[in-house]
């Protein structure tokens, strides 16, 4: 049996659909939308690193060496596809700039990044509550269920 507390999964994962659905809504023009820009990117990929990381732990699978590392373990473990990885990775590699590099952001390639694997992105959630609604054996804790 696998422990996973599905509620805060769900929390995470809402949490970064209403970021992407708020993506598109900007023009990233003034400052304070790229500051926007930065934020929401930053906290799609904080989101998807920290779920990536909650299903691993839960499921007991093999520890990540890199936040790259958590994509190709959970493709290695059928929570998503294959073709999607390199899209997830180009997305992560994003925070090193966002977190490290904040001087020197370079707003179009964030731009580029997300623009080009938006559906991607957009499916991250499904793919999630895919893989937990046909994993047998899953126990939620701490959720009152």
């Amino acid at each position: 049996m696998y422990f996973v507390d599905r509620s805060i999964i769900e929390r995470h994962l809402l949490y970064m659909d209403g970021l992407m659905n708020e993506f598109d809504q900007h023009s990233y023009d003034s400052f304070l939308e790229k500051l926007s820009l930065e934020r929401m990117t930053h906290m799609v990929i904080e989101s998807m690193l920290d779920v990536g990381n909650m299903v691993i732990d839960g499921f007991i699978m093999r520890d990540p060496g890199s936040f790259s590392d958590i994509i190709d373990i959970l493709v290695d473990e059928t929570v998503l596809p294959a073709e999607e990885a390199d899209g997830y990775k180009q997305v992560i590699e994003l925070r090193k700039m966002l977190v490290k590099d904040y001087l020197n952001i370079d707003h179009e390639e964030i731009l580029r990044v997300m623009k080009t694997n938006y559906a991607s992105i957009e499916m991250f959630s499904s793919r999630i509550n895919d893989f937990l609604d046909n994993e047998t054996g899953v126990a939620n804790t701490f959720s009152g269920n």
